[in-house]
């Protein structure tokens, strides 16, 4: 596939098409974790029913396709403490740590990744960690992930952002190995976005996410791949977050004594009100405009990486986007196929495993990549186009061509 005819680009409405990069990196190793607790739809459906906005478990699978989320034990004891010990649909698992850090995640996630790989830690010569949810301000995600793997001296960087994260993370490590000023670099992800960035009260948000890590081994390889990176502050109303700074500790904390109250006596629309006013310290989406605007940012990164490597629509063996919703995923199709030209058969290309882990932030597309192995539906060679979106607005895909791990009975044994 190249330009048109007229040798023109597409009208994209976000990516700027030239500004990619090309490189040889093989992704060597894959691991993922998620937390032994879970979240079902119905203790968002009790909390939605208390203030005045009655839902059924089932009216929340049927609109946003998700039925449980993962998450530590910590998280469900803050679900208790915010909507009520009563509350159903929450799920402890008896072996589950009851301190869990999002570091802890994340090495488990590193350490599954070079067990797939066959290969050891002291071989690592950069780390790359993405979050959206980390209160780890220095030493960063990475730094302490280097250390507990033993790594005493290494490269350690850390991107903080939005899901977009996972792909700008991609074209990082990508550059670095065409630099060779690294044989070896662990990506490294971890989230914990309900319980660190939302109000569990905050149900329209709030229940479209789960928490976990994931982390990929990377190295220089012989085929090349394709990674394109954006961001169009624009649409930054749309998805956005302010991390909370000291001085804002004592109204916050007002703030949440506010919202407990209307919680209380039931009154949704007052509280709905207070989170929007007072925004430092939550996150705040319009669900719509995201809905609208983060599909089509997916496409065009899908689009243009394709027309960069000159292969044909039937080359793409899956779309692995980030699992924001399962509605997004299924309009990234859409755009796909009638506003740039992809077959039909696009649709049965997508990944979407947003049923059973909710929204992992920057953690979604290595997680689901699990899931295709797991399915034993990707096959050494095929072409993988793994997209993603996020606040800010903030979008990328990498295009990349998988080959199947050393050891894959690691992943298939993940749990």
């Amino acid at each position: 596939m190249t330009l048109s005819e007229e040798g023109q680009w597409p009208q994209y409405t976000y990516v700027l098409p030239d500004i990619y990069t090309r490189s040889k990196v093989r992704i060597l190793g894959l691991g993922n974790y998620a937390p032994k607790g879970v979240i079902t739809n119905d203790f968002f459906a009790y909390i939605s029913t208390r203030l005045g906005s009655p839902r059924k478990a089932e009216d929340l699978e049927r609109v946003t396709g998700l039925e449980t989320r993962h998450v530590r034990a910590s998280t469900l004891e803050l679900c208790r403490r915010m909507a009520g010990s009563d509350a159903p649909g929450l799920i402890d698992d008896p072996t589950a740590p009851r301190e869990e850090s999002l570091v802890d995640m994340a090495v488990i996630a590193a350490q599954r990744a070079l067990a797939s790989a066959g290969r050891d830690a002291s071989e690592i010569d950069t780390i790359i960690g993405a979050s959206s949810s980390d209160n780890d301000g220095f030493p960063t995600v990475a730094g302490w992930v280097g250390l507990r793997l033993g790594l005493e001296r290494v490269r350690a960087t850390m991107l903080k952002g939005a899901c977009a994260c996972q792909t700008e993370g991609f074209q990082v490590c990508a550059e670095i190995l065409a630099a060779g000023s690294a044989k070896l670099v662990l990506l490294v992800i971890t989230e914990g976005l309900l319980p660190n960035i939302l109000n569990v009260l905050d149900w329209k948000s709030s229940s479209l996410f789960g928490e976990g890590a994931a982390a990929f081994l990377l190295e220089r390889g012989e085929d090349d791949s394709f990674v394109i990176n954006g961001s169009d502050a624009r649409q930054a109303a749309s998805l956005l977050y302010q991390t909370p700074l000291r001085k804002d500790s004592i109204e916050m904390a007002e703030v949440d004594t506010q919202i407990q109250r209307l919680y209380q006596a039931g009154q949704g629309e007052a509280l709905n009100k207070l989170l929007a006013q007072y925004m430092v310290g939550y996150t705040k989406m319009n669900g719509k405009d995201v809905y609208r605007e983060a599909p089509r940012a997916m496409a065009e990164s899908i689009d243009a990486l394709l027309r960069h490597s000159g292969l044909s629509y039937d080359n793409i063996a899956h779309i692995v986007p980030h699992q924001a919703n399962s509605r997004i995923t299924h309009r990234l199709g859409d755009l796909l196929i009638h506003d740039y030209g992809w077959p039909e058969s696009t649709m049965d290309k997508l990944a979407d495993n947003f049923r059973y882990y909710g929204n992992l932030s920057n953690a979604s597309v290595a997680t689901a990549i699990v899931e295709l192995i797991r399915q034993d539906k990707l096959k050494d060679g095929q072409w993988l186009a793994l997209a993603a979106v996020g606040g800010g607005l903030n979008y990328g895909c990498w295009l990349v061509r998988y080959h199947q791990f050393k050891n894959i009975e690691v992943i298939r044994d993940q749990q």
